[in-house]
């Protein structure tokens, strides 16, 4: 199993395409980098026989730590072995890759449990056995989701519905023609209604990935794709902030992006109660619980009882326990 990588058996002629990008005749300009993981190579030669946390798992109770510490490993093992003395890869670089493989198992992981809520929906059969039923959950195939993985500056309002994105779009040409704007960011992962009755070329949503090989990555990082212009007002549900850990300076970015998303779904759309998330691996840094306390600006604006801009702060230790902990907030929402 390439999860329990022995170097000597496949480094030589790597199936994956190798994970480790040799920069030393082609250095990378103004950096001192000899060396850099392949980010794709390396994910699909640790996880290509399973998706962590998922039905395929041998050991889905596994921590995020222990796959991260599994990946790290398995890449500066192929490193030392192909490299020998001459391997060098900078601590910060391993960081930076971590973070984005955390923010992608999480992703995976939300897919099987929504392809899971999917079929409770359609046709009222649980099929994972790693995931649970919700409580009190009521199949009906118009409650079915899709929870993707949004790339970094991508424009989430691309998924409505034309002439809802164009209500949007009025809202923020007025502002512009005052010299001012919004200023939208992209969440790292959303939840939204699926249409009902569901098109053809959305079927994918209701089928699980079995493996993180090159298809699967390509699934995961493209199929908002599939859903630009699909989503009613009503359908946009959940937005989640993902961070393998944080600093102080960017505590700000999620309450930031909590605040205008609720504004534009809730009071320019009039559409349904949303909620953001905030996922972190760690709370270690900076002082995140107590920065997450802030409340929603639209709330105190609206009077009444005030909310939180973020509805949940949830230590992610598990992909199996993140993935149950959002399909246990499904039956929470009304429309």
């Amino acid at each position: 199993m390439p999860y329990d990588l022995n170097p000597e058996t496949i480094c030589s002629a790597c199936p994956y395409g190798g994970c480790i990008d040799d920069r030393r005749n082609n250095p990378v300009r103004g950096r001192k980098t000899k060396f850099r993981f392949k980010q794709q190579s390396a994910i699909v030669c640790t996880f290509s026989d399973f998706i962590p946390g998922s039905d395929e798992d041998p050991d889905p109770d596994r921590s995020y730590t222990t796959y991260l510490e599994r990946f790290r490993g398995n890449a500066l093992s192929a490193g030392k072995y192909l490299y020998k003395e001459d391997f060098d890869l900078n601590s910060s670089a391993i960081a930076k890759v971590e973070g984005d493989v955390f923010e992608l198992l999480e992703a995976a992981a939300f897919w099987n449990a929504a392809s899971a809520w999917n079929h409770y929906m359609n046709d009222g059969v649980w099929s994972s056995s790693t995931y649970k039923m919700p409580i009190q959950s009521v199949p009906t195939p118009t409650r079915m989701v899709a929870i993707i993985k949004l790339p970094r500056g991508y424009n989430s309002l691309r998924l409505f519905k034309p002439e809802i994105k164009a209500t949007i779009e009025a809202f923020e040409n007025s502002l512009r023609l005052r010299g001012m704007e919004l200023g939208l960011s992209s969440p790292d992962i959303v939840g939204v209604r699926l249409p009902y009755p569901l098109p053809d070329d959305l079927n994918i949503f209701l089928q699980s990935i079995s493996r993180m090989n090159y298809t699967a990555l390509e699934l995961l990082e493209r199929s908002h794709l599939l859903l630009e212009g699909h989503v009613e007002s009503t359908g946009f549900l959940f937005a989640i902030a993902v961070k393998k850990t944080t600093r102080s300076d960017r505590l700000y970015q999620p309450l930031f992006e909590a605040n205008v998303l609720r504004y534009l779904i809730e009071n320019v759309l009039q559409g349904a109660a949303f909620k953001f998330y905030a996922h972190l691996n760690s709370f270690e840094g900076a002082d995140v619980e107590g920065h997450y306390k802030a409340a929603s600006l639209i709330s105190l604006i609206r009077g009444g009882s005030p909310t939180r801009a973020i509805d949940e702060l949830y230590l992610a230790e598990r992909p199996r326990d993140s993935a149950q902990n959002i399909l246990d907030s499904l039956p929470l929402f009304p429309l």
